[in-house]
């Protein structure tokens, strides 16, 4: 049976992390990012990928637990970073100004091996804005690998100094229907496939990187995504054998991919965090996907937007370019980011490793006259 959850502001009490100091914090020119919660020390580095049958080379992402380091991670480069406040009408510098928690090529913890979990971004985005929930998995034992999907993300920057701009993959002038097909078809063609090969990758690299050698545990595998890559997710949780569980945040099969059959049975469990408007519409009610019986869960978060789930409302909410008056309230974007990281490590967590889930198993509903 599926489950439903609905958040209000008495989680403020369960997160003491969101209690922070923020009045001493809003007056310091840097933004820190919620620091994860769990025990290990988070490293980062980035690998490029070159798929030969396919011609496509994928930037890759890599958190994992690690040894303290020294240098501290920049949240994106400055290529990615100028693409980026333009599109959010950002600070023209606001990279420099947010500060990770994860230390660039630090050694990786011998305590594994860690499972894996897959990290999908959403259409017109970049992996980096989602660093709070993959910082936040890799400090409670998790390798996090987020690829970077040409051309769906705004901007891959390679190595070598070449980028590849995000541009339509679909009929721009044909109709809803047509268009959703078309996208339908390039996330099964194309990014179902990136996961595949992504897999395919990690898995040459645990058996023969130095690096690597054996941390990851191939047999515990999950996958995250956000809004197309919540598609992505689905899709690649129900098709690939390898991945034990998904989770969906606020993605759907609308408009058009499948918006004749419903609901697509995983048979795999499967946790989905969606806005109020994307669980109130008539047409998706956040429910194109249900999981194994008893192990569906769908989690509604009040007063969110699409772009909650994401870095996004919280480094607005310091570093935007608009007026103060239409800024996002702070504690409100900083409460969603750390509902959808306690959720989706706890589901993790439960599937992965046989972990306890107090926040999902024992939910409690709040309603608001």
């Amino acid at each position: 049976m599926g489950k439903s959850v609905l958040w209000t502001t008495f989680v403020l009490l369960l997160h003491p992390l969101i209690l922070s100091p923020l009045a001493a914090q809003s007056r310091q020119a840097m933004l820190q990012l919620p620091p994860p919660d769990g025990c290990h020390a988070v490293g980062t580095t980035m690998v490029v990928l070159r798929d030969a049958s396919r011609n496509r080379d994928l930037v890759v992402t890599l958190w994992y637990p690690s040894l303290r380091g020294s240098v501290l991670a920049p949240y994106m480069d400055r290529r990615t970073a100028a693409a980026v406040a333009a599109e959010w009408n950002l600070q023209p510098n606001f990279a420099e100004l947010v500060r990770t928690n994860a230390t660039l090529g630090s050694p990786i913890e011998d305590g594994g091996p860690f499972p894996l979990v897959l990290l999908e971004h959403g259409s017109g985005v970049v992996p980096a804005i989602y660093t709070i929930l993959a910082e936040g998995l890799a400090s409670h034992g998790f390798v996090v690998a987020a690829t970077n999907h040409t051309p769906d993300s705004l901007i891959a920057v390679f190595p070598d100094g070449h980028e590849v701009r995000s541009k339509p993959y679909w009929p721009v002038n044909a109709d809803r229907r047509t268009q959703g097909v078309a996208i339908g078809r390039f996330a099964e063609d194309v990014l179902v496939a990136d996961v595949r090969f992504v897999l395919d990758k990690l898995q040459e690299m645990n058996s023969r990187d130095a690096f690597w050698h054996g941390h990851i545990d191939m047999s515990k595998i999950g996958i995250v995504g956000h809004s197309m890559g919540g598609t992505t997710a689905a899709l690649a949780t129900k098709e690939e054998r390898r991945i034990s569980a998904g989770v969906n945040l606020d993605g759907s099969t609308f408009p058009g991919m499948n918006d004749d059959v419903r609901p697509i049975e995983l048979n795999k469990p499967l946790l989905f965090i969606a806005t109020e408007e994307h669980a109130s519409d008539p047409g998706t009610r956040a429910r194109e996907y249900s999981g194994s019986e008893s192990n569906t869960y769908y989690v509604v978060v009040p007063g969110s937007d699409h772009l909650s789930f994401t870095d996004a409302r919280l480094v607005e909410s310091r570093l935007t370019n608009e007026p103060q008056a239409n800024r996002i309230s702070w504690e409100r974007a900083l409460l969603a980011v750390e509902i959808t990281r306690t959720l989706v490590d706890e589901f993790l967590g439960k599937y992965l490793k046989g972990n306890s889930a107090p926040a999902l198993d024992l939910p409690v509903h709040v309603d608001q006259k």
